[in-house]
């Protein structure tokens, strides 16, 4: 008897931190870290630092033209300008020091109305030394992130390489809602390289124990974050955390080799030697943020110990630190004012500052406007919006009866006085709602679907009557109309506020319809003879009637939003995608040349040429090609992405082309990018010093490595969102 496996070995390396590190989870669908991961991780391609010599090595299995075309790339990856010597390549020195800085490509994203927030993606170099960083320093890590007694998300083991494969295990398994790792349970896709403690999400704080038991305790709380945190972090300040301030600047020099400075280094590099500000969106920011936050709480909670007041941790006040969210509890208002100073002078020698407009107090019940908000949204939905099969007393009756109430009218109107009543804004609670109606979506489909499946069965048998079939229509169009109204609640809530974390919940949403839709049955037909036989059945009417009423709602939709809300420099991913959305429909639903021209603001220059008001960025140039491939009605603007992608090249010395984030990414999507064609890919790597005698072999290479950031085609629309959910590590 063949012995049950109880362990599975997930296939990840250290390099898996990039797959779940260093990158913002603000990014468009058809970009990702995974193509990058497999290469480095094929070829064994890793940062080795030994005194001050820094190196690129790998590993080439096959024969010495191969390894010519993976130096090649790896000299434009990583930006290293001297050749090999055995598969290993020493980074240039400039005066005594390494050329190690880098431009992470910056892009901006809608924060507040008429503002917005910077997000970074570091260069693949960076990318590379954090795991090497992570590789070394991994355990001190976690070390300097468990000394605050108030922060509750905080690294706190190195996730888990294998789970048993049992009940335990079933019992144990991460949620897909998880937002990173918990240290309770057993995850089967690694979604972060450490596991978190104590929660992965904000919300979870305010259901939990912790947050009811310190309610009972005190009378009032009140809520502060620090004012454009990672803005206002200086790098060198981990030192001064780690050793003291005076001890650093009477040392200089001090922390160089440390795990400090070599953090500190790391972070300037990252961000082309910025010592004032980190970048913002990659997970190991907000573990350097940390690191420093988890030493002014520890000296917080000494200083205030020690003061004439004497005030207790757990006695007087108990405070609960979300990254640089803040939750604090008490009784005595003297005891708010001292904890409060305390923050605002212990911040200001770190050059943080608390802000006053997000401090907000409250005294019992200790209930936020947010969760008032939240249950009353649970209780509108519960009674509104409402879908149930309900079966038939006779037997022989294989037709149930089909309910649903959701009107979107009544919704949209119950949802504004809600939001009124609550006293919070649409963005608070956008994210919340959407959760919800997608969860309210998948059941309903799942309820019909299971009772459907069994009528549409039934129907391939030849087991429906002609007056039988009409009622299987008509319960279609119910559903159909069911579906229609939520989506239209869905739209109205979306396009109030759109946000890059509602823009991916609404393409969630609209996925999974899409997903129904265009669902097919496979019925056996055979007989004896013949048992492999089987046909396929369209889901819905044979005309797809109803798929087409829900892909035009969901086409109307969004092309409503992109001609209401016309691309801006910089502020493009909530709506890019939407594009991505509009080609899951089909070619029935595509965009005309006229409708890209004007949502891109693409019009006639000084020389009677079309061009961009702006220069578009990376993700705009590689989803905009994504969505018109080689479409020939889309050949004007694919000429216009062409002369943009030169400008942006040529607008940067050559000296800096291979250290720019943008460029090099963009360089390696288009040498893959089947909707391209080979002259302009030659003239693209003659402007990054490719060899003439290596170009064809480089364009080649793609049969080899036919991705590297972009996913240009067969993409999986449903999996790709799978994957991005996966990496939701902050809320």
């Amino acid at each position: 008897m063949k012995k049950k496996k109880t362990k599975k070995i997930l296939q990840y390396s250290k390099d898996r931190a990039v797959l779940s590190d260093t990158l913002p989870y603000e990014t468009p669908l058809t970009f990702s870290n995974r193509h990058f991961y497999n290469f480095l991780n094929r070829y064994e391609i890793s940062f080795n630092k030994k005194n001050k010599n820094e190196s690129i090595k790998w590993v080439n299995y096959r024969s010495n033209k191969h390894n010519l075309i993976i130096e090649q790339i790896i000299k434009v990856l990583f930006d290293l300008s001297q050749s090999s010597v055995n598969n290993e390549i020493l980074l240039h020195h400039h005066k005594g020091i390494i050329e190690s800085r880098k431009i992470p490509f910056v892009y901006r994203i809608t924060h507040k109305e008429k503002d917005f927030r910077e997000l970074s993606i570091p260069h693949p170099k960076s990318q590379i030394e954090l795991v090497s960083f992570y590789a070394k320093y991994k355990e001190l890590i976690l070390y300097y992130s468990n000394e605050s007694p108030f922060s509750i998300r905080k690294p706190f083991s190195i996730a888990k390489f294998i789970f048993n494969n049992d009940k335990l295990h079933k019992l144990n398994k991460g949620d897909d809602g998880d937002l990173i790792e918990s240290t309770d349970k057993e995850y089967e896709n690694l979604k972060t390289f450490f596991t978190y403690k104590k929660y992965s999400n904000i919300y979870k704080f305010y259901e939990d124990y912790h947050y009811h038991r310190s309610e009972k305790k005190y009378n009032k709380m009140f809520k502060f974050d620090i004012a454009k945190c990672f803005d206002s972090i200086y790098t060198h300040s981990i030192s001064w955390a780690i050793y003291n301030k005076d001890i650093v600047k009477d040392n200089v020099g001090l922390s160089n080799c440390t795990f400090s400075g070599e953090f500190d280094t790391f972070m300037q590099n990252s961000n082309y030697g910025e010592t004032n500000g980190i970048i913002i969106g990659p997970e190991f920011s907000r573990i350097f943020a940390e690191i420093i936050l988890q030493q002014i709480d520890k000296s917080i909670e000494s200083e205030l110990r020690q003061c004439e007041e004497k005030i207790y941790f757990r006695k007087d006040y108990e405070i609960y630190r979300y990254v640089d969210d803040f939750f604090v509890f008490y009784n005595d208002d003297q005891t708010k004012d001292k904890i409060l100073s305390t923050y605002k002078l212990k911040l200001k020698e770190y050059k943080m500052s608390i802000s006053d407009a997000k401090t907000h107090y409250y005294t019992k019940p200790l209930i936020t406007e947010l969760t008032i908000a939240k249950e009353k949204m649970v209780d509108l939905f519960d009674k509104k919006i409402k879908f149930t099969i309900e079966g038939s007393d006779e037997e022989d009756e294989i037709f149930c009866s089909i309910k649903f109430e959701c009107n979107s009218n009544h919704l949209i109107t119950r949802f504004k006085i809600l939001v009124k009543e609550s006293n919070v804004e649409y963005k608070d609670i956008m994210n919340y709602t959407l959760a919800i109606i997608n969860k309210r979506i998948e059941r309903s489909i799942k309820k019909f679907e299971k009772y459907y499946s069994a009528l549409c069965d039934a129907e391939s048998k030849g087991n429906l009557s002609s007056e039988e079939k009409k009622k299987k229509v008509r319960q279609e169009n119910q559903f159909t109309s069911f579906i229609n109204e939520l989506l239209d609640f869905t739209f109205f809530l979306y396009t109030v506020s759109p946000r890059v974390n509602s823009t991916i919940k609404l393409s969630n949403i609209l996925s999974e319809i899409i997903r129904y839709y265009t669902g097919k049955y496979k019925f056996k037909t055979g007989n004896a003879l013949n048992p492999k036989e089987y046909k396929l059945f369209s889901r819905f009417d044979e005309l797809n009637l109803n798929k087409e009423l829900v892909f035009k709602k969901i086409s109307d939709e969004i092309n409503l939003i992109l001609m209401t809300n016309k691309s801006q420099e910089h502020i493009q991913i909530e709506t890019l995608y939407l594009f991505i959305i509009l080609r899951e429909l089909g070619k029935d639903y595509q965009l005309s040349e006229i409708d890209l021209l004007e949502y891109f603001k693409i019009s006639k220059n000084h020389e009677e040429k079309l061009s961009f008001n702006f220069e578009p960025n990376y993700f705009i140039i590689t989803v905009i090609l994504f969505y018109i491939r080689n479409i020939k009605e889309f050949d004007n603007i694919k000429n216009i992405l062409k002369v943009e992608i030169i400008k942006k090249i040529t607008k940067i010395d050559n000296d800096k082309r291979k250290k720019s984030t943008e460029i090099v990414m963009l360089f390696f999507d288009i040498l893959v990018c089947p909707f391209l064609d080979n002259k302009f890919k030659r003239k693209i790597m003659t402007l990054m010093e490719i060899p003439l005698n290596l170009q064809t072999d480089m364009i080649n290479f793609k049969k080899e490595k036919k991705y590297w950031f972009t996913k240009w085609d067969n993409f999986n629309l449903a999996k790709e969102l799978s994957a991005k959910k996966s990496l939701e590590v902050y809320n």
